[in-house]
């Protein structure tokens, strides 16, 4: 009598090959290969964000988690649905998983409005369609949101700095970056990331204690994720450097627009 082989999963080569490469990363090889591992017949897993931190994960913050699955969806190797705003367990879909039929299910499908495999039937058109016109909706209306604070949120004058640019530090009189009294944006704490740059500019806020997302968000949307990125390694150098720091937000601020002046010259 044939013993009947336990239940396994497969994962494909280039895997292996692309964290190697550097493409990924072998913190999000680490998410990815864990919920292959427990995807069901039809490569799709029900998790959260919560349940993979405590799974494999320890003393890491949820939003990390949030960052890892950002980056391995915007390089195709996993998809779900946008989760602006939700909380909670949620679908994970895997590219170039072998169906229970003989098929290998691919995630074009999931990233267009074509139609696409799921677990005992075949998806139909409309109703991927809805789902995704319903997700750029929302998206869209995020946007012109985004853009209504962002005519609300021009940074003030950021402070001077003695660093690579500047002999001149006056940093420490100046306020928070968010110092307006009437303002009102988007709180750190409440915030959630869509993108993998919205990601890292909320890591970065979270860093520098910043308590409203709109100054970077505005950066971002206006300049670009390179110029914060260039910002944050000034900033971390003269912490490194054990510089006297005594308002963060505004400091980097400060670095951001010396940076735009310069560039602008």
């Amino acid at each position: 009598m044939k013993e009947k082989p336990k239940p396994y999963t497969t994962t494909p080569r280039y895997i292996t090959s692309d964290v190697r490469s550097g493409k990924m990363t072998s913190s999000e090889w680490r998410v990815y290969q864990w919920l292959r591992d427990n995807a069901d017949p039809y490569g799709k897993v029900t998790t959260s964000l919560i349940a993979i931190r405590d799974d494999i994960y320890e003393n890491v913050e949820a939003n990390h988690i949030n960052y890892l699955l950002l980056s391995l969806k915007k390089k195709r190797y996993v998809h779900y649905l946008s989760r602006q705003g939700r909380r909670g367990s949620f679908d994970v879909h895997f590219d170039d998983w072998l169906l229970p039929n003989g098929q290998i299910k691919h995630l074009d499908a999931y990233f267009t409005n074509d139609s696409a495999i799921t677990p005992g039937r075949s998806k139909t058109v409309t109703e991927t369609e809805v789902t995704q016109k319903s997700e750029g909706a929302i998206q869209k209306l995020q946007e012109k949101k985004l853009q209504v604070i962002k005519g609300f949120s021009g940074n003030p004058a950021p402070p001077s700095f003695r660093s690579h640019y500047n002999d001149t530090d006056t940093h420490k009189d100046n306020k928070s970056t968010l110092g307006k009294e009437a303002f009102k944006g988007t709180l750190v704490r409440e915030y959630e990331p869509r993108t993998t740059e919205e990601a890292r500019c909320y890591q970065i806020a979270q860093e520098v204690g910043e308590q409203f997302m709109n100054p970077l968000l505005s950066v971002l949307r206006t300049q670009g994720i390179s110029i914060i990125e260039r910002a944050w390694g000034i900033y971390r150098e003269d912490v490194q450097g054990r510089k006297t720091i005594d308002n963060k937000p505004a400091y980097l601020q400060g670095i951001i627009k010396t940076l735009l002046q310069k560039a602008n010259q």
